[in-house]
């Protein structure tokens, strides 16, 4: 590869690495039924409300909506939202509005994600990897659009990861990340729309959270962009709970009414979610081991796993002093990683907050070989996880490897983390509970 001019080196190492995304839209192209099945249940969903027909079905069929590959899983208040948009603009309209929507949503979360870092970073050697060079004025947002408001510090340099650093997490998107037209997608381009101005407006960034969580509880683990801010700690956990229990609210209200209804959405979410398709992180992970996920044991080794996760992430967001930017990019891919049934449209946005760890850990330090190489490597390290994903797909073992990539992926989380907890515990209690300066 050194063989190669660099622009043309660089652009074959993208190439690899979208290489699933684009070969699996590609196969796609000609089998029309492939597209939009997702999207098609949902419409279904709302044509089965406009109808009076069974919302909850494992075979659910819709006139003119042939080739649905899901069944509706989501609480009724989202088939009514999409049977009040088909009751004006029909069936026809409804599809040519969230395919735009779609498409944009798409191009927020590829480009932001991974296009707008070499926007950012424009020349090359180390000054790519600086987000404030030497002598530089601190800007109010960077190239991303996230806004940006830790002091800079004079002569200080911010490690920003390039392109090239986060291409590889791109292994796992596939062709059903963007042919399926899931909803999910558009949950998670407004959660990171919000996002990029989360320190300013936490309101507006926990009012999209809980409102995705009502689509899908799961998306509530994107509250850790919250936990992580550098705002007082009574500020991220007012705002967490809140948004937490507006997501969940709606669910739990609807799982306790006891009507037929509900327990016809129980069994089909048993039966879809928890056994056909558990996803590629902690219910994936029990699925390797023959375990089912919908028990009470399953769910309690997550929220022991989520709250590791979380502890991790905070004492890496304190002890190694992320700016708010890296703040941000990291509660958002631990985000993703706590999601417990995570799909392939659920990946966007994995990658970025761990090769921010990956670029401050090397100031830790370690008094061990495998230590060292732990936080001096993580660019190595996640790399070599990306490209264990890659070549799983390509052998068609992705059932596996994406599975094993995503455990490996927050095995180095809580590992970073415990590191930056034993070296750098004052300096982290300090940062959350700072102590009043007598006057």
């Amino acid at each position: 590869m050194k063989r190669f001019p660099p622009a043309l080196r660089n652009g074959l190492i993208v190439f690899v690495f979208l290489l699933p995304l684009l070969s699996g839209v590609l196969g796609k192209i000609a089998r029309s039924n492939a597209w939009f099945g997702d999207y098609r249940a949902v419409a279904c969903g709302a044509q089965k409300i406009i109808d009076g027909g069974a919302l909850y079905d494992l075979n659910l069929k819709c006139d003119g909506l042939e080739g649905t590959t899901a069944v509706y899983v989501y609480l009724p208040v989202v088939a009514e939202a999409f049977a009040s948009v088909i009751r004006v603009i029909g069936q026809d309209g409804l599809i040519w509005v969230y395919g735009a929507i779609y498409i944009v949503s798409l191009a927020g979360l590829l480009g932001v994600t991974y296009l707008s870092p070499a926007l950012q970073s424009g020349g090359g050697g180390a000054q790519r990897r600086r987000g404030l060079t030497k002598g530089d004025a601190p800007s109010v947002f960077d190239a991303s659009g996230i806004e940006s408001t830790s002091p800079a510090v004079a002569g200080e340099e911010k490690p920003q990861p390039t392109l090239l650093e986060k291409i590889p997490f791109a292994a796992f998107l596939t062709g059903s990340a963007v042919v399926w037209g899931n909803i999910a997608v558009l949950c998670h381009a407004a959660v990171l729309a919000s996002a990029l101005l989360a320190k300013r407006f936490p309101w507006l960034f926990a009012a999209v959270v809980a409102l995705c969580g009502v689509i899908k509880p799961v998306f509530l683990t994107y509250l850790l962009v919250l936990l992580f801010l550098d705002i007082p700690l009574w500020k991220r956990l007012g705002w967490s709970a809140a948004a937490a229990a507006a997501g969940l609210l709606p669910t739990l209200l609807f799982a306790a009414e006891g009507s037929a209804l509900s327990e016809s959405w129980r069994a089909t979410l048993a039966g879809f979610v928890y056994t056909t398709t558990p996803g590629e992180s902690f219910y994936g992970w029990l699925g390797l081991l023959g375990l089912r996920a919908d028990s009470l044991a399953a769910n309690l080794g997550w929220l022991v796993f989520a709250g590791l996760i979380a502890v991790s992430g905070l004492a890496l967001a304190e002890g190694l002093k992320l700016d708010t930017r890296a703040r941000i990019w990291l509660g958002l891919s631990l985000g993703v990683l706590t999601i417990p049934r995570l799909m392939s449209q659920d990946v966007f946005l994995i990658g970025v907050g761990l090769a921010y760890v990956a670029l401050y850990s090397p100031a830790l330090t370690a008094a061990s070989k495998p230590l060292a190489f732990l936080k001096d490597r993580g660019r190595t390290i996640l790399t070599v996880i990306c490209v264990v994903c890659l070549i799983g797909g390509a052998a068609e073992l992705g059932d596996y490897t994406t599975r094993i990539a995503t455990l490996l992926l927050s095995l180095y989380v809580l590992a970073i983390g415990g590191l930056t907890v034993v070296q750098r515990r004052q300096a982290i209690l300090t940062a959350l509970f700072p102590r009043k300066t007598a006057r």
